[in-house]
């Protein structure tokens, strides 16, 4: 990976990552993801040149992110504080002023990434959820509001 990109481990304080691991354990929380597991996800995003997902998130100490499709500086840093990540997986394409847009569905790749790097995830409607923690918050799932 790039060393001036930010990493899952990147964080923008020293004691960052000891401040989440002790809201880990006090809210009782069971992780379902680590560093190595993001770091995958993050590093075939970036890698992606024709069309990168927009994402959301929730962290473990913090509100619902607004919509964002930028995976170099914008993802939560670090990594260690998402409780979940919601992928947008539905691509839609203008065509012209009378004619309908074309979707295209880029879950077929998403489930594949996601399942060899070992992810815990649901997909639904328009959303591939990916789990942070246990327990699995479905706050939002498969709701595409706000973009």
């Amino acid at each position: 990976m790039n060393s001036s990109r930010p990493s899952a481990t990147s964080s923008p304080a020293p004691n960052e990552r000891e401040k989440l691991r002790r809201l880990v354990q006090q809210r009782e929380l069971c992780g379902l993801a680590n560093d190595t597991k993001w770091d995958e996800l993050i590093t075939a995003m970036r890698a992606r040149e024709d069309w990168r997902p927009s994402y959301r998130y929730k962290c473990i100490d913090g509100p619902v992110s607004d919509w964002d499709a930028e995976w170099f500086h914008h993802v939560p840093f670090p990594l260690i504080s998402v409780e979940w990540l919601d992928i947008e997986f539905k691509q839609e394409t203008h065509r012209g002023m009378l004619i309908a847009p074309a979707t295209t569905d880029h879950s077929p790749w998403i489930e594949h990434l996601l399942r060899g790097a070992g992810l815990d995830y649901r997909k639904g409607n328009t959303l591939i959820r990916i789990f942070g923690y246990s327990p699995r918050s479905y706050d939002l799932f498969d709701t595409v509001i706000d973009k």
